[in-house]
């Protein structure tokens, strides 16, 4: 596993603008963001590119 990987943190709250893990948003009932419980997150994209073959 390379070290950007771990770094990468799956969902981001779209007030506060911090990023999260899964197991943080455990914290709480619900889907809330853990630091300042704003309902609405996003999720992030990951380092890694997709190549598909055009047809």
């Amino acid at each position: 596993m390379s070290l950007e990987y771990r770094e990468w943190k799956k969902y981001i709250c779209l007030r506060c603008k911090r990023t999260f893990d899964p197991a943080d948003m455990e914290l709480i009932p619900g889907v809330h963001c853990p630091y300042c419980g704003y309902k609405i997150i996003a999720k992030t994209r990951s380092f890694v590119t997709k190549r598909i073959k055009a047809v």
